[in-house]
Parts: C-alpha cells; sequence; structure tokens
C-alpha cells in the first residue's frame, strides 16, 4: 500500500488517530514525491516538522526513479 500525501498529514492530526493506528498496523509504502510534499509545506510548524521527519524515517520509502519520470 502507498500512502498519499494528504492522508499522511491527516494522520497527524490528533483526532485522526485511527489512521495512525492503521498506518502502523500496516507498514504501507511513501514516495519520495510525498515526502517533497509534506516537508515542503509553507506552513509547516518546528514541531510538525520533527514529527513528519521521524514519520518518513520509520517508512517504507520508494525514491524517484529517472524511468519513472521519462515515462508519465
Amino acid at each position: 500500500m502507498l500512502l498519499d500525501s494528504n492522508i499522511i498529514i491527516y494522520a497527524a492530526q490528533l483526532e485522526n488517530e485511527f489512521l495512525r493506528e492503521f498506518i502502523a498496523e500496516n507498514s504501507p509504502y511513501v514516495s519520495a514525491l510525498s515526502y517533497l510534499e509534506v516537508l515542503g509545506y509553507y506552513r509547516l510548524t518546528h514541531q510538525d516538522k520533527v514529527y513528519f521527519e521521524e514519520f518518513f524515517t520509520s517508512s517504507n520509502f520508494i525514491p524517484i526513479l529517472q524511468s519513472l519520470t521519462t515515462e508519465v
């Protein structure tokens, strides 16, 4: 399963504990694009940045490959 950037962001919100539990139980993948989108958000607080950096460090990461960018 591949997580979308919006799901990653929503899961960080306090009221969405069920998403964090689902993510923890299923070990999904995240893409390099989601990493850029989430950590590149201009309104990201320091606390959010720390949370997301820890999240991405512990996630299964899919890098961007040159072959993928030329096929799109």
